[in-house]
């Protein structure tokens, strides 16, 4: 068993000389990275899509049927996404801290970490389960429309229950996730995904003998899809191969105390996730403040923005791992190594899929809903996305590797900047003040996005540069 020193993180032995592997040339060294982060990201790649490939289902299927239901729905998500968002930022500390523990083969302690997460990933589901459901009342003093207030809060109810459940899921793929083991998360999500486009459909339409309830059977699908796939993750946890080395059911007594390293890294990455999310929310109640039209365009523009971040966010959480890994053998020019290429490959990559879109914005567009004046504006925005993707997934990359080098709070406070003190106040400005409209929002982002991932990966050069903290054994 292991102690923290002073700073409160956890660390390992020093290393075996002897067992120390063979020093890798530069090349090999880069190519092990690029192969080591591809093959992580990869099935966790596919993870992060499904959870964003559900509701891209969810916004085809209701904005086919019903424009003002995707507003409706668009408008709903916004409190759900930001709380949930959150709440994957405040559980990011289990799958930092199962990465450092697999980099000292301590699996006792990578158990542990999973087990002490439980009943606080349950707590703060059922803290914003509340929340969401209270979520009319921040529609009403946001200046939604009536119609927009009352339906997207019926919405959020229905979409809070699903809240806990997942969370439950997070907890579970990031455990596995920091063990280099994210196929079981990956063969889960294509599941979910299958029920989600055959139950979304029946419940939405009233096929298949299922009633007929427009955006609100898109609200209940998800609820239920969340639940299954907690349940099928929480299970293959229990019975995994191996969890007798892990401790996985060894009880959860003193977990407060004992997620106490994990809360605290968590707190700095929910902090800058919910500032980041809640700002994308704030621009989507300005979008709504334009009208149905508005609101439905740039929740169209934003689910594609969306459901490429998750590539994004695939390779950021594998850059994480894998900065996580070398941290916990206090390799530092193998940390600073993988953090750079998680980020350049990120950028790179995200700049090939935004081409598609800049060419073809019409055909995307109408893959969403066939309204013609929904379609011009949202083509209006989609030719920004090859300077938001690289920039945007660039930031994630960055972020992801700081949190797994130990940095707590710095990364949180150029979210605050660039996405509270910059994205807001420029998407409102353009928008309002320079009559842009809903492409008024999107350059904001893209001035934020900007600012934010320049400023990250000047961090990560001085966090990099730093000597990885001694640790001393507890008895």
């Amino acid at each position: 068993m292991t102690i923290a020193p002073q700073d409160g993180t956890v660390a390992p032995p020093p290393p075996d000389p002897a067992a120390s592997p063979t020093p890798l040339y530069p090349d090999n060294r880069v190519k092990r990275h690029l192969s080591e982060l591809f093959r992580l990201a990869l099935p966790v790649t596919i993870a992060r899509l499904g959870m964003l490939i559900m509701s891209v289902v969810d916004t085809i299927v209701v904005g086919n049927y019903d424009s003002a239901g995707l507003a409706y729905l668009n408008v709903a998500h916004a409190p759900f996404t930001s709380l949930m968002v959150t709440g994957i930022g405040l559980l990011t500390g289990v799958m930092i801290l199962t990465s450092h523990a697999k980099g000292r083969e301590d699996w006792q302690e990578a158990g542990s970490v999973w087990r002490y997460a439980m009943p606080y990933t349950i707590l703060i589901g059922l803290l914003f389960t509340f929340l969401t459901w209270q979520a009319e009342w921040l529609f009403v003093v946001t200046g939604q429309p009536d119609d927009i207030a009352t339906e997207a809060g019926h919405l959020a109810i229905i979409l809070s229950i699903g809240m806990p459940a997942a969370l439950i899921y997070t907890t579970c793929a990031f455990f596995l996730e920091g063990l280099q083991r994210p196929l079981p998360g990956m063969i889960v999500m294509i599941i979910a995904n299958l029920i989600n486009l055959v139950l979304d459909y029946g419940l939405v339409y009233g096929a298949f003998g299922l009633p007929e309830l427009g955006a609100e059977g898109a609200a209940w699908t998800s609820s239920v899809i969340r639940w299954t796939m907690a349940l099928i993750l929480l299970g293959y946890v229990l019975v995994m191969k191996g969890h007798d080395q892990y401790g996985i059911r060894n009880g959860f007594a003193g977990w407060w105390r004992g997620s106490r390293d994990a809360r605290h890294l968590g707190y700095a990455a929910g902090a800058s996730q919910g500032m980041e999310t809640s700002a994308f929310a704030a621009m989507q109640l300005f979008a709504g403040r334009l009208g149905v039209i508005a609101a439905a365009s740039y929740g169209i523009a934003m689910t594609m923005l969306a459901l490429m971040f998750m590539v994004a966010l695939g390779l950021a959480s594998a850059t994480s791992v894998r900065v996580g890994i070398a941290y916990g053998r206090r390799d530092r020019p193998d940390m600073a190594l993988a953090g750079w290429i998680g980020l350049l490959t990120t950028m790179i990559v995200m700049f090939g899929l935004s081409i598609p879109l800049y060419l073809f914005p019409g055909g995307v567009s109408h893959l969403f809903t066939q309204d013609i004046n929904v379609i011009a504006t949202t083509v209006s925005v989609l030719v920004l996305m090859p300077i938001i993707f690289p920039t945007d997934g660039g930031q994630n990359a960055a972020i992801s590797a700081l949190r797994g080098a130990g940095d707590k709070w710095a990364p949180t406070v150029l979210h605050l900047v660039s996405y509270i003190f910059v994205m807001i106040p420029a998407g409102y400005y353009l928008t309002f003040e320079r009559d842009m409209g809903v492409r008024g929002l999107f350059w904001g982002i893209v001035i934020a996005s900007l600012v934010a991932v320049c400023g990250l990966a000047i961090r990560f050069a001085i966090v990099s540069r730093r000597a990885i903290p001694a640790y001393v054994a507890r008895s």
